[in-house]
C-alpha cells in the first residue's frame, strides 16, 4: 500500500490536464514527424522501415534503479483504426507501434505496454536508461495499391508512471506519479509515389572505316553502340521477368548483327552494376524464338521478324531481361548499330 504521501500526490496529480508537468513530468502532443516516402509496392511488401516518432512522454528526474520499484506504461489508442489517409482522397494505409526500431516490442492497440515495471519487468534498455522524450516507432504499410499522394493520421498513447526521483541508500524517497492516464496526440504523415525503373540510354562511336577503333567518328559506315543502364531506385526487387525494354532505331542506323567494329563481334553485350541486379539477357540468333532480343519490321505491332538478309528494315529491338531485379541495382545492356 502506498504512504500517506504518496496518495496526498495522488490526490493532486488527478486534477493534472495532458501537458502539463508534476514533479519534472510532461505529457504533451506531438507535432506531425514523416514515417518517410514509398512507393505503393514496397508498402505492400510491407518493405518500410520503422520510423522514430516522438511520443510526447518526458521526464527528466526519474532514477531507472531495479530497487526503486519504478513504473512506466502506455496504451496506444486510434479513431481511425491506425490507419494513414491520403489528403484528398478515400485509400488508406495501415500502421503499427512498437517500442524499438526492429519491431521487436510490438505495442497493440489499446493493451497496456509496460517500458518498465519494477524488478520483474525492466525494459529501461528500451529507453536508453532514460525517460527523457521518450521514443515510438511507427511502420507503415498496405494491403492494396495506393495512390500517390500525402497520407496523415494520428493516434493517442495514454501514459500511465510511477517513478522514484530521490534515493537514499538503498530506498527511494520521492516519486513522481500520475493519478490517472495523461494522454498525448501523436501525428503522423507519409508520401506514397512512384519508384519506377530508371532508364539512361547512351550512344558512342566505337568504329569508322577511315580511322578503324582509333578516335572514330560519326560518318557513314562507321559503327556505334547504344546503351541502355537501368536502376530499380526501389527498396524492393522488380517483379521477375517483368522488365520489358524497347529500342526504337536511330535515325540513319541499321541493326549490326555483326558487332560495333571492335574486337568482339557480340551484338549483345550486358554488364552489372553495384550492387548486382542479378538480371540475365540472353541472345542465340537474330531468328531465335527462345532467347531475350526479339526484332520488329513494324514498329513493335509484332516481334517475329528475322533481320538477318536485311538488318535496315528493323524499327524497333525488344530486350526482356529475366530475373529479379534487386533493390537498388543497376544492370546495362548495349547493341551495335551500322550509320548510313
Amino acid at each position: 500500500m502506498r504512504t500517506g504521501f504518496r496518495k496526498l500526490a495522488f490526490a493532486v496529480v488527478a486534477m493534472v490536464m495532458p501537458g502539463s508537468a508534476w514533479a519534472a513530468c510532461t505529457v504533451s502532443d506531438t507535432p506531425n514527424t514523416s514515417l518517410g516516402t514509398y512507393s505503393s509496392p514496397a508498402l505492400q511488401k510491407s518493405a518500410a522501415a520503422y520510423a522514430r516518432v516522438s511520443a510526447g512522454f518526458d521526464c527528466q528526474d526519474a532514477l531507472l534503479s531495479l530497487l526503486s520499484n519504478n513504473t512506466l506504461s502506455v496504451t496506444a489508442t486510434s479513431t481511425t483504426n491506425f490507419k494513414l489517409k491520403l489528403t484528398g482522397g478515400t485509400d488508406t494505409a495501415d500502421y503499427v507501434l512498437a517500442a524499438d526500431a526492429g519491431g521487436t516490442t510490438p505495442i497493440a492497440a489499446g493493451i497496456r505496454f509496460f517500458y518498465l515495471r519494477g524488478s520483474l519487468i525492466n525494459l529501461a534498455g528500451l529507453l536508453g536508461n532514460s525517460t527523457r522524450n521518450v521514443q515510438i516507432y511507427v511502420k507503415p504499410s498496405a494491403t492494396a495499391t495506393l495512390a500517390t499522394g500525402t497520407y496523415t493520421g494520428s493516434f493517442k498513447l495514454a501514459w500511465d508512471w510511477n517513478l522514484c526521483t530521490s534515493l537514499s541508500a538503498v530506498v527511494c524517497t520521492g516519486y513522481t506519479q500520475s493519478a490517472t492516464p495523461v494522454t498525448a496526440t501523436v501525428s503522423v504523415s507519409m508520401v506514397v509515389t512512384s519508384r519506377p525503373v530508371a532508364v539512361v540510354i547512351t550512344t558512342r562511336t566505337t568504329y569508322d572505316p577511315i580511322s578503324s577503333t582509333n578516335n572514330p567518328r560519326s560518318i557513314p559506315g562507321s559503327k556505334q553502340r547504344t546503351t541502355i543502364t537501368l536502376t530499380n531506385t526501389d527498396i524492393i526487387p522488380v517483379d521477375a521477368n517483368s522488365l520489358n525494354v524497347v529500342l526504337p532505331t536511330p535515325g540513319r542506323g541499321a541493326v549490326a548483327l555483326d558487332g560495333d567494329g571492335t574486337a568482339s563481334p557480340a551484338f549483345v553485350t550486358t554488364a552489372e552494376g553495384s550492387p548486382a541486379s542479378s538480371l540475365a539477357v540472353t541472345y542465340a540468333a537474330p531468328a531465335s524464338t527462345t532467347d531475350d532480343v526479339d526484332f520488329s519490321s513494324n514498329g513493335g505491332t509484332s516481334w517475329t521478324y528475322d533481320p538477318t538478309t536485311t538488318p535496315r528494315s528493323v524499327t524497333n529491338v525488344r530486350i526482356r531481361p529475366r530475373g529479379t531485379m534487386a533493390a537498388g541495382s543497376s544492370f546495362s545492356v548495349s547493341l551495335p548499330y551500322t550509320l548510313f
